[in-house]
């Protein structure tokens, strides 16, 4: 038996992107993060958990996903920057979207039940202050 204090343990570090992102993120003294759980019951009380880990640095929002389902075998993922604001772009969007459609709909009930639709002073107002933007504007490139 060999008793040697000079030889150090060896230590692996798992290499899995996961793995290596958070333990970068970590590190990174400038990196805010947030964290999150959420369980989420099927129709049938089974339970899904999902860990959401965010890291704000100067690349962006990365986001480390871990899933825990019935079969208990955990997923693991990251979202990179990219894909983050990529998903904040699409979801702004379809806010936008959601308001101009109720925006319309209300309007043409308003148009049905016969009631004025906005502010009438208000437009008239604005229509008229951009008709005298106009008109400055091509008097400016008249000269």
């Amino acid at each position: 038996m060999s008793n040697r204090t000079d030889e150090q343990p060896q230590i692996t570090l798992a290499r899995d992107p996961f793995s290596t992102a958070l333990r970068d993120l970590h590190k990174n003294p400038a990196a805010i993060k947030g964290q999150t759980r959420i369980d989420v019951a099927d129709d049938y009380g089974n339970l899904t958990t999902w860990n959401l880990d965010l890291f704000r640095d100067h690349k962006g929002v990365t986001v480390l996903v871990q899933v825990v389902g019935l079969d208990g075998i955990p997923a693991r993922f990251v979202i990179p920057p990219s894909v983050s604001e990529a998903i904040a772009r699409h979801r702004s969007g379809l806010n936008t979207k959601a308001r101009k459609r109720t925006g319309r709909l209300v309007a043409a009930k308003r148009r049905a039940e016969g009631l004025p639709v906005g502010n009438p002073e208000a437009l008239a107002a604005a229509r008229k202050e951009a008709a005298a933007n106009r008109r400055v504007v091509q008097s400016r490139r008249k000269r």
